[in-house]
């Protein structure tokens, strides 16, 4: 995935052509715009309040307690962002493609990570004194009863909806599998999809213990607490326990050092079954000679909230391979961009 600018007219095709605009100050002030218009249609209500119909700027205004010329103005903004669109008689309504990520009665609805990126927009204030300092923000540093885990394991969660049949049916398990270990899964909702697609399987997901408590929260209003146990702990100390006939790590990678990754893997080696799968879900930066997308910018996200890294197949083929495995299978993710499977045997 690449970002980039759309000319809307020849005149713009000719000008990006010839290098004539200045395209970083377009990214950063448009890129700006864009995102905190988003932000706020979410906060503000406004998508939830174009799912009742189509309604003048006036009547959401008096509606969401709004300003009349606020709300015309966000909504036009909404317009160019593709998020909603005018009709005749002056009334605004969602947009066709963006009412099933908008809707919070969409099952594909992503609100809460629209809105998540409030507290990401504060750890992006101060970006520059983490590069000047190498001193992360450390995002998982919060005390358990801290307001900041339900924001963040919620928008994890309906981000991990969208991509979760995917990508477990893309994890084979040994025959007559009982027993999956899903670490720092926080929400659990790949591990409640495994199981519901192998018959008899349980998982247990081993967590922070803010994460834990809301992703036991997740499961629960689910129904599936029979089928998921979230277990309190560091990954990077705690007892694993097992056998287990699968291991799942979940974007866990770009959160540690490679000694760290290297430590982790060898302690579920111990813990897997011989003929266990370990399955590893994670964004992978391109080699340097590849043509840059917008992977670069995860890898200065990552260093930001956990002072690690976006790693590269080989980085983490490597990771793999002192720890005892051989990766079997990879592969790219549709739903989640920039993000790949890989399936893993003990070697």
């Amino acid at each position: 995935m690449r970002l980039g600018l759309k000319a809307d007219n020849l005149l713009e095709r000719v000008a990006d052509w010839f290098n004539l605009a200045p395209q970083p100050v377009a990214h950063a002030f448009f890129g700006m715009m864009a995102s905190r218009t988003l932000m706020a249609g979410v906060r503000l209500g406004v998508y939830e309040a174009l799912t009742d119909g189509p309604m003048s700027a006036e009547t959401l205004a008096a509606r969401l307690k709004l300003s009349q010329e606020g709300t015309r103005t966000l909504l036009e903004a909404l317009i160019a962002c593709e998020a909603v669109e005018r009709q005749r008689g002056g009334r605004y309504r969602l947009a066709p493609r963006a009412r099933r990520w908008l809707d919070p009665r969409s099952p594909r609805y992503v609100g809460a990570f629209l809105e998540f990126n409030y507290a990401q927009w504060d750890w992006w204030n101060g970006l520059e004194g983490v590069v000047r300092t190498g001193q992360a923000v450390d995002i998982h540093g919060f005390a358990p009863d801290d307001a900041r885990w339900r924001d963040y394991i919620h928008a994890m969660h309906q981000m991990a909806r969208l991509a979760a049949p995917e990508v477990v049916a893309a994890i084979p398990l040994p025959r007559g599998a009982k027993q999956v270990l899903d670490l720092g899964g926080a929400h659990g909702w790949f591990a409640a999809e495994l199981c519901l697609r192998n018959r008899g399987l349980k998982a247990t997901v081993l967590d922070l213990e803010g994460s834990a408590r809301v992703g036991r929260e997740i499961i629960a209003s689910a129904g599936l607490s029979h089928l998921v146990t979230h277990r309190e702990g560091d990954i990077l100390t705690a007892e694993l326990g097992g056998p287990y006939d699968g291991v799942m790590l979940f974007q866990v990678m770009h959160h540690l050092s490679p000694a760290q990754n290297v430590a982790l893997l060898r302690r579920v080696r111990a813990s897997l079954a011989p003929r266990g799968t370990l399955a590893v879900l994670e964004y992978l930066r391109e080699n340097a000679d590849t043509p840059t997308s917008a992977a670069p910018l995860i890898g200065l996200h990552y260093f930001l909230t956990s002072g690690a890294a976006a790693y590269t197949p080989a980085e983490v083929e490597g990771f793999l391979d002192d720890a005892g495995f051989r990766i079997e299978t990879s592969r790219p993710i549709r739903h989640l961009p920039l993000q790949t499977l890989l399936v893993a045997r003990l070697d």
